[in-house]
């Protein structure tokens, strides 16, 4: 009955902690439009969501280089946590949308990593415009494209989950001009560093005969010098962003980058979803393990009070014992008509009869 208990009460523990809804959302992630989940339910179960949105983009994007982007959302009013999962999308079909599918890559998203899907926190309401900057890399391809940037949030009531997707946005994406100073196709900023620690960033360029490092530092735009395609980025004493970008030049036309953002943050914990459930069923079968180790075997309690194999042991030993005790054979054999097994009962007897002269 215990046991039962156990594994019941086990597959309740993790049923729970699989399939529970996350009105807090669940973290940025790599995502299809369908957030499965992630907000409040699937996109095809939300209600409508009434948020105006858009997607700004500069005014020339080449092929394979890196841009900057801005999503707006306005004219909305959400649940409590004021939070809004945006998603950016190639299409508003719900499959197969994912950017990298048209080969654009994101490079910094609105929350310092590399998704198209992220939480924000901010003042939305019916008033106000909430704007958001990506960095991607274009499409190495040349061609025209659609972008789409999508919403999934709480209502103010607090009932169902609201969803919405832009028009899409067309941008066409140019081939590279000859002699454009710009940074190397391979070339990738870093995202993210530790309290305390300065960051040494190296620059990869083509087509440039100097680089500009500039560093906003607060209200102000600071230079930071630049020393063999290296330069240093003061270690931060609390949590935070720093943006900077680069200015090209060369024979081609100056090109300026977008600004990068590299967020601070103290050391925190990594956690393996996959880990932590290979501990619970380690630590299951470790429970099961003891539970059957300290139920009593049937057949051993029952035998607790059966003493009949003892008791046929003794007998058993007894008669090898008495047996191996037989009398020695005379000579003449044993009587006439005796059997073996006579003998070796009453073949004493006999002997003692002989000695004393009576057989």
């Amino acid at each position: 009955m215990k046991l039962r208990v156990l594994i019941v009460f086990t597959l309740l523990l993790m049923m729970t902690t699989v399939s529970t809804a996350n009105p807090g959302g669940k973290g940025d992630e790599v995502r299809s439009r369908d957030c499965a989940g992630s907000c409040h339910a699937s996109s095809s179960s939300n209600g409508v969501s009434e948020a105006v949105l858009d997607i700004q983009f500069p005014e020339n994007v080449y092929a394979g280089l890196l841009l900057e982007i801005q999503t707006t959302v306005a004219s909305v009013e959400v649940s409590s946590n004021n939070m809004v999962g945006l998603t950016l999308l190639i299409n508003s079909d719900g499959a197969k949308d994912l950017p990298a599918n048209d080969g654009w890559e994101i490079i910094t998203d609105p929350n310092g990593g590399g998704n198209n899907y992220v939480e924000v926190s901010d003042s939305f309401s019916a008033q106000n415009n909430v704007s958001n900057t990506w960095t991607l890399r274009a499409p190495v391809i040349a061609g025209n494209y659609s972008l789409y940037v999508a919403v999934q949030h709480g209502s103010p009531d607090g009932g169902i989950a609201m969803s919405g997707i832009s028009e899409a946005k067309q941008v066409m994406v140019e081939e590279v001009p000859e002699n454009l100073p710009r940074l190397a196709a391979d070339w990738k900023p870093i995202n993210v560093r530790e309290l305390g620690s300065e960051t040494i960033i190296t620059l990869e360029t083509e087509n440039t005969d100097s680089a500009t490092v500039e560093m906003k530092n607060g209200g102000e735009i600071i230079n930071l010098p630049v020393s063999d395609g290296k330069f240093t980025i003061p270690a931060a004493v609390n949590p935070g962003v720093v943006e900077w970008r680069v200015i090209l030049e060369g024979e081609g036309p100056t090109q300026t980058s977008p600004w990068f953002r590299l967020t601070a943050q103290e050391p925190g914990w990594e956690v393996d979803e996959f880990a932590l459930y290979l501990q619970g069923v380690s630590m299951l079968l470790l429970g099961l393990g003891l539970v059957i180790m300290q139920r009593p075997d049937k057949q051993e309690e029952t035998s607790k009070y059966d003493n009949t194999d003892i008791v046929s042991s003794q007998i058993n030993l007894q008669a090898t014992v008495d047996t191996s005790q037989s009398p020695p054979i005379p000579e003449g054999g044993i009587p006439e008509g005796w059997t073996t097994e006579q003998w070796e009962y009453y073949g004493h007897e006999h002997l003692e009869k002989i000695a004393r002269g009576e057989a």
